[in-house]
């Protein structure tokens, strides 16, 4: 009986913890499921080659994870198989199909909606058994011309049922200078991000709000309620020991979580009791800065806390409470900030950019909100994006802000290099007073030649030394202010930050 299964990420780095919590769900269950890891980088028409694995592996079915912003790799890949093997089943899963399933079923021949592992596994079976399919829960597909939607399975209450994941993915696969290799060592090294030094895991899912932009809205609105789950700690402590005691040279734990510090208090020490006397690894984590407290911060960073991450959004309160529906505003956040800055962690703060439903005067309060935040921290730029299912999307279709399919091919990382949203990048880097003066120049005029002078040259001195300088400090505090361990872990933080320094300014 063919029990073959292969799982395609075309995400650029090997951090899917989704897809490979479904490929040990599928090997825990008997079944011989591989995964093929199609890097960014990889041009369309190397995708030919992953034919050869194909006919190699003759699986039962072929999964694609995708999000929005490889909706158009995905159907390149997909139109692929399916010239070479159309009578193989292509399955598409992931946060986009799961909210914009009607835009993948001209492609793929089912999509998974929601949450996967109890799915696939039903779904493998019943490929593998002849069954049929079309009853299994979570499964939407195309039948005579319409598009049906089967109910949702309910919400995995206890996360630690399903199976921990390993660091290299066993039966693994990369697609490396158009041939596929066996993800051994070397290419999980070269591909992994920091080299395969950082552990990626997390300990929850869902989010304790549902911010109107965001996929956790669109979510709630699936599975008709908000529902935040936890994995029990001594699961989670039990996976990094396995996953240290394999991969000694891991150096840090990545928290994905989407707020880490959403745990009880109790809950919160007793996990910072167990990490520091068992793991003894600094680590990662995102939070949302209502959830900041002195104490928690306190507790973690002597459990390893080393690098946070905090999202402001808009410095705007209106555009948080009444826009984005969040319950943080500007003072939550430079509350939290200046926590961070006491503790002297490094952080990385998230703004949102190129949002329609600001003004120009909203956009001056997140330039004046990041002056007035503690330095050093690391300001992490996003082009808003509107995904269907999100209340905003609507919102903006309804006036008129935008027309059809646009976020399929937005890369939310680019965002527009306007004259705002570049003095907003520049108060993450430059001193108050510097950036009061230009402030103040553009109030006056942003059209003299006098402001776009000053502006030129404060962009040139904050791309040539005031950004590497802030980056550079940042890594010294996640190493204690240890100048000698900075200097050690460079390497590990100079390829992406380069690429990241590029990538920003390349327009």
């Amino acid at each position: 009986m063919n029990r073959n299964i292969l799982l395609i990420s075309l995400q650029d780095d090997l951090d899917v913890i989704g897809l490979r919590s479904l490929h040990y769900q599928l090997l825990q269950h008997g079944f011989a499921s591989n995964i093929l890891f199609v890097p960014a980088s990889s041009s369309t028409a190397m995708y030919k080659v992953v034919s050869s694995l194909v006919e190699t592996l003759s699986p039962m079915f072929i999964g694609i994870s995708l999000m929005s912003t490889e909706y158009d790799r995905a159907v390149h890949m997909t139109r692929i198989l399916k010239d070479s093997h159309l009578s193989i089943p292509v399955l598409w899963g992931g946060i986009h199909p799961t909210i914009a399933p009607e835009t993948c079923l001209d492609y793929a021949d089912f999509v998974c909606i929601g949450e996967g592992e109890r799915f696939i596994v039903d779904f493998a079976g019943a490929l593998a058994d002849g069954t049929g399919v079309e009853a299994i829960g979570n499964l939407c597909f195309k039948k005579d011309g319409q598009i049906i939607r089967n109910p949702l399975y309910p919400l995995i209450e206890d996360l630690g049922v399903l199976p921990s994941t390993e660091h290299l993915p066993r039966n693994s696969y990369v697609l490396h200078r158009g041939a596929i290799m066996p993800l051994n060592m070397q290419m999980f090294r070269k591909y992994a991000r920091y080299s395969g030094t950082t552990y990626s895991i997390m300990t929850s899912r869902g989010c304790p709000f549902s911010c109107t932009y965001c996929c956790n809205n669109a979510l709630a609105t699936i599975y008709g309620a908000k529902k935040l789950r936890f994995r029990d700690i001594h699961n989670v402590i039990d996976e990094l020991k396995k996953a240290i005691a394999e991969y000694p040279f891991i150096e840090y734990i990545n928290f994905h979580d989407d707020c880490f510090l959403s745990r009880k208090d109790e809950d919160m020490e007793r996990f910072c009791h167990l990490y520091e006397a068992e793991i003894k690894r600094p680590f990662i984590a995102r939070c949302i800065p209502t959830f900041i407290t002195e104490r928690k911060i306190a507790l973690l960073q002597s459990a390893g806390l080393a690098w946070i991450s905090l999202g402001l959004e808009s410095g705007s309160d209106y555009v948080c409470r009444d826009i984005y529906k969040r319950r943080s505003g500007k003072q939550d956040f430079l509350n939290a900030a200046r926590v961070v800055r006491k503790h002297d962690l490094a952080a990385f703060y998230d703004v949102i950019l190129d949002n329609p439903f600001e003004t120009d005067e909203d956009r001056i309060e997140t330039l004046l909100t990041l002056m007035e935040t503690p330095k050093p921290f690391y300001p992490q730029f996003y082009s808003l994006s509107l995904y269907p299912g999100t209340e905003l999307r609507r919102r903006a279709l309804e006036q008129g802000f935008i027309q059809g399919e646009e976020y399929q091919s937005k890369n939310y990382l680019q965002y527009s290099k306007t004259t705002i949203n570049n003095m907003i990048w520049l108060a993450g880097f430059i001193p108050s007073e510097w950036m009061n003066f230009l402030l103040k120049l553009y109030r006056s005029n942003p059209a003299s030649l006098w402001f776009k002078v000053n502006l030129i040259m404060v962009r040139l001195f904050a791309m040539i030394f005031a950004e590497p300088l802030t980056y550079l400090n940042i890594i010294k505090l996640s190493q204690g202010k240890n100048l000698g361990k900075t200097i050690q872990v460079l390497p590990y933080y100079l390829k992406l930050g380069i690429s990241r320094l590029l990538f920003y300014h390349k327009n």
